[in-house]
């Protein structure tokens, strides 16, 4: 258990961008907005062990974040795709063909740290007050305060629902490098094996099953390859500390349990 490990100078310093100008009270809120829309659009996985497993190691994660101080949550994804997103003030979604697809704890934990990360980051929000800007009638009512939850969902459905504005968005090369090395210093303090993101990002490199379950994932920017190749040449500069958490009892158990649900509805390209 290293959550008191020092930050490392070589882990980015993620920072609001100049015009993201929402509060951390207006974010959640959009948030829990999306995120019940995306709750009702989405096949969830209604299994309570799973979930309590998924939020056990979420909870462990977040409180080693670099912005542990927001309230994070968990969910399953009942598809087979092998993907994951995050929405505003920590809502993270894993699809359950990640989760039948990671090999190890290690491995769910530099993926799950990565979606913190773009929370961290404030990627999402960075996203939404760019369009904030464009849209000057909007951006002038949340400068003026007016904006309450109900003009919060009117807000997600004129962008398209939580599912174009936030689960389906494709993240640059920038955030996505910057998610990656959230992640993966994440993962170390909260003493967990960083190779663990490396090797998911490898195997996935060089998936030989069904495409269209990772299409979401090889269509990002830098591709699995390049981010693991990455992130192995920052270890090899800055080598973890020894004895770090590669698996556990729990995610076995997990693993065991997931085999025996029926399987997820036929995929309709969900994240």
């Amino acid at each position: 258990m290293l959550v008191g490990l020092p930050l490392r100078a070589e882990e980015p310093t993620p920072t609001r961008a100049i015009y993201n100008t929402f509060t951390d009270e207006e974010e959640i809120a959009m948030g829990r907005q999306a995120a019940e829309q995306t709750d009702k659009q989405m096949p969830i996985l209604n299994s309570p062990l799973l979930t309590a497993y998924l939020n056990t190691l979420g909870q462990k994660l977040a409180k080693a974040s670099r912005r542990p101080q927001i309230e994070y949550s968990f969910r399953i994804v009942n598809t087979d795709s092998v993907n994951s997103f995050s929405l505003p003030a920590g809502y993270v979604y894993i699809n359950r063909g990640l989760l039948d697809f990671v090999a190890n704890e290690s491995e769910l934990a530099g993926v799950m740290a990565h979606e913190i990360g773009h929370v961290a980051a404030y990627h999402s929000m960075n996203d939404v007050a760019r369009r904030y800007w464009i849209d000057q009638g909007m951006y002038q009512l949340k400068k003026a305060g007016m904006l309450d939850n109900q003009e919060m969902v009117d807000m997600l459905q004129k962008y398209g629902g939580p599912i174009l504005l936030f689960a389906d968005r494709k993240f640059s090369r920038e955030e996505e490098s910057q998610a990656d090395l959230l992640g993966m210093y994440n993962a170390i303090r909260a003493g967990y094996d960083p190779h663990g993101l490396v090797s998911a990002l490898a195997r996935l490199s060089k998936f030989t099953g069904n495409p269209t379950l990772v299409e979401g994932l090889l269509m990002n920017h830098p591709l699995p390859g390049e981010r693991a190749a990455a992130l192995r040449a920052e270890l090899q500069q800055n080598p973890p500390p020894k004895g770090l958490e590669t698996d556990s009892v729990a995610f076995r158990a997990a693993k065991a349990y997931l085999k025996s649900l029926p399987p997820p509805p036929p995929s309709k390209k969900q994240p």
